[in-house]
């Protein structure tokens, strides 16, 4: 099995995402970011995605601080926004990759009851 490294950047190479779906309501973002790894057979890409947290003004200090958890509001962007990114992950074929090579992800199938029908 090939070994993979992260490649190295340069400090003054800014890395940005390369989707961004967001700020939604108090800073909550998803990002889709493209890697790309050195491996014994060349270099190969891998798309990571990450959740900015919603974010607060502290009452006492005024410093900005991460929230640890989401409110019911928020709930429904951060939905949004992974599933944006989830399809364009699994939509957006890699760099020196055609789209047949892509690994498709299926829909799970719709629980049915004892008859057989769809209860939705």
């Amino acid at each position: 099995m090939p070994t993979a490294t992260k490649t190295n950047r340069t400090a003054t190479t800014p890395r940005r995402p390369e989707q961004k779906y967001g700020p939604f309501h108090g800073g909550l973002a998803v990002c889709v970011w493209l890697n790309e790894l050195a491996t014994e057979n060349g270099p190969r890409f891998m798309r990571t995605l990450t959740i900015s947290p919603r974010r607060f003004r502290d009452a006492k200090t005024g410093e900005w601080k991460d929230a640890g958890s989401l409110r019911a509001t928020d709930v429904p962007a951060l939905i949004l926004g992974l599933r944006a990114g989830l399809d364009y992950m699994t939509g957006t074929p890699l760099p020196g990759r055609p789209v047949e090579e892509e690994p498709q992800m299926e829909e799970p199938a719709a629980p049915a009851d004892s008859d057989g029908t769809v209860p939705f």
